[in-house]
């Protein structure tokens, strides 16, 4: 009788210890992949802390007078643009992966928000917000962060550059102090000389001088200084918007308590106290109205897309920027977005996102972690409480005045010379980008840079630089073309033109092809079947064509595209046997001992290249000088 054995409890044990250590290992990297502060807060210390704190003031302080300036912007009541950093902030904190990104209105947001919603109620902005929250988490969740690569430097700048001027043009109103709407730069230039009449000096001095002011105080952090009198520059360069605001809201106030008429317009009244939170408008009536959800939906349509596409261009574009040669975390930061815009639709924020100017300020603040965000929607929340009230005592110059100092370094000018140095085709680009944004709107400047991009990227498949140079090795003459990058069915025709004119030169019928593969990326079926037409008809002029350096997958191609005559080298040492005929070394691509008579000859013989003559100045065999021009 077979005695049976008991299974040892301790290897029982053991093992559910192990399963368990796995379970925990796969939630701890599940949770610091999707919630990185789980990451990092166990290593948090007192440094860290002081370094988030002095950043997240700082943040904080531009934050509040630029939320309130951008909400009038977007043409919303000011308590908008505080109710959107408020509490993107929070969950950035969690969820975030790029410490030097804070969340909240910016001059582009509130921009494209103005330019979908102009004609519309404020629900469709809160309805927007949640919409854009959604189709960002879904980018995130199908990982499509790869459309953003479709929008190149040149594109962004141009895009950028065009907003920034539309930005100045539009505030320039609020520095004349007239009332009106306009949308392109067109319009708004006929509207500024329309009622450039009604200007009011007030506005004029109040708007010109916080202008001076607010770039004169930005550089005192550059004054040469040390100790406490550099903190204190720095300090109050970093508060300046801020301190503006104030000064004159108390010269607002001084104005109301003596009873004499303001020189100057000032804001609108402000909602008080902390937002009501409520489920977005899927819908909503007025008076006899009722609006549905498809009908909202169907109003804002292209913005839904738009508007992500720019917020995740935005965020994922700081993420490179700081990465320092790190990891960029894109589907988490798109995640972290969408969270961001749902949340804040619940509070009626407008589209919120990370914002350039900001997130160098915080580097420049020595950011920590993203716990600095927390600081800054902490300084915001008492800006909600205590400020709100007051609103009404904001000067709009001042708005403009703010928002124009800080779109003014915007401007991408340095971008031109680069471009119109290294690459022109770009430099167009840029420019059709930022002319079609500043004449039609920026959706369709941004739409028109992209095509204009990926018509770059065609032509420059379509039409590959050819590099033909006239080389001997061993007293064998033979003309190389070397391709600059991939060959794909759009360039076959070009190069078999190309091909084909080499030949019909004087002193070249009768020198043979070879076809350099080294720089190419790829090869498809109908590059290859062009290759194949080629090497026939070059053959047939009993002319040899030979393809070098290629790599196996494109032998396999161009194998199973028929192929069957062409000969295969796989270095310039064998190129000599290869051109004479000898098979010194012969084997099929796939299985040498299926290799028929006349199939893919691949000849590999060391043979140690003599010289090289360049084509475009030749000596033909019969010793007299001679130009082909190619």
């Amino acid at each position: 009788m077979a005695e049976t054995t008991k299974p040892n409890s301790n290897d029982h044990v053991k093992k559910k210890q192990m399963q368990k250590a796995i379970k925990n290992q796969k939630i701890y990297k599940f949770l610091h992949q999707h919630v990185p502060i789980t990451k990092w807060l166990p290593k948090y210390n007192g440094k860290m802390a002081m370094g988030d704190m002095i950043a997240g003031i700082t943040i904080g302080l531009t934050m509040i007078p630029q939320s309130i300036a951008y909400a009038s912007l977007a043409n919303l009541s000011p308590q908008v643009g505080l109710y959107s950093s408020l509490i993107g902030g929070f969950i950035y904190m969690n969820f975030g992966t790029v410490k030097q990104v804070s969340m909240g209105p910016t001059s582009l947001m509130a921009l494209l928000t103005y330019e979908y919603t102009k004609n519309l109620t404020p629900q469709y902005v809160v309805l927007l917000t949640f919409m854009s929250g959604i189709v960002e988490m879904l980018m995130g969740l199908f990982k499509l962060g790869f459309l953003v690569d479709f929008i190149s430097t040149p594109v962004t700048s141009g895009f950028t550059t065009a907003t920034s001027i539309i930005v100045v043009m539009s505030q320039i109103k609020g520095i004349l102090g007239v009332r009106f709407k306009g949308d392109t730069v067109k319009d708004i230039l006929e509207k500024l000389i329309e009622h450039f009449h009604e200007r009011r000096s007030g506005d004029m001095i109040l708007g010109i001088g916080a202008i001076i002011v607010i770039l004169s105080l930005r550089e005192l952090r550059n004054v040469p200084a040390k100790g406490f009198l550099k903190n204190c520059l720095w300090f109050i360069s970093l508060s300046r918007n801020t301190s503006v605001v104030l000064f004159a809201m108390f010269i607002t106030y001084l104005f109301e308590s003596s009873g004499t008429p303001l020189p100057y317009l000032t804001s609108d009244t402000a909602k008080t106290g902390l937002p009501s939170l409520q489920f977005p408008p899927f819908g909503y009536t007025s008076g006899n109205t009722t609006v549905t959800l498809s009908e909202m939906l169907y109003e804002i349509r292209s913005a839904i897309f738009i508007i992500p596409l720019v917020s995740v261009l935005a965020n994922v574009s700081i993420a490179k920027t700081y990465a320092n040669g790190g990891i960029v975390e894109a589907t988490q930061e798109m995640l972290a977005l969408g969270m961001c815009n749902i949340a804040g639709s619940f509070i009626m924020s407008m589209p919120t996102c990370g914002a350039f100017t900001r997130s160098a300020l915080s580097q420049a603040s020595g950011v920590q972690t993203t716990l600095s965000n927390i600081y800054a929607s902490g300084l915001i929340l008492l800006a909600i409480l205590f400020l709100t009230p007051h609103f009404h005592l904001i000067p709009r110059a001042i708005l403009s005045s703010i928002l124009i100092s800080a779109v003014l370094f915007m401007v991408d000018y340095q971008i031109i010379k680069p471009l119109w140095k290294t690459n022109r085709a770009e430099l167009f680009v840029t420019l059709v980008t930022l002319l079609i944004s500043l004449f039609f709107t920026v959706e369709i400047g941004l739409l028109a840079g992209i095509c204009a991009n990926i018509i770059h990227l065609a032509l420059m498949w379509s039409r590959p630089k050819l590099k033909i140079e006239l080389m001997k090795s061993k007293g064998v003459e033979f003309v190389l073309i070397t391709p600059n990058n991939g060959l794909y069915f759009p360039a076959i025709d070009y190069l078999y033109r190309e091909i084909m004119r080499i030949p019909k030169q004087e002193g070249y019928a009768k020198i043979p092809l070879v076809i350099n593969c080294a720089h190419l990326k790829g090869l498809d079926y109908t590059a290859a079947k062009g290759l194949s037409l080629i090497s026939s008809e070059i053959q047939a002029k009993d002319q040899r064509f030979i393809v070098l350096n290629a790599s196996e997958k494109m032998r396999y191609v161009c194998r199973k595209s028929g192929c069957k005559s062409m000969v295969f080298c796989n270095s310039f040492d064998a190129l000599p046997a290869a051109i004479l005929g000898e098979q010194c070394k012969e084997k099929c691509i796939l299985n040498s001992s299926s290799m028929k008579r006349n199939d893919t000859v691949v000849v590999d013989v060391p043979i140690m290249l003599a010289e090289v003559t360049p084509l475009l100045n030749i000596k033909p065999s019969n010793g007299n000088d001679a130009k082909v021009d190619l």
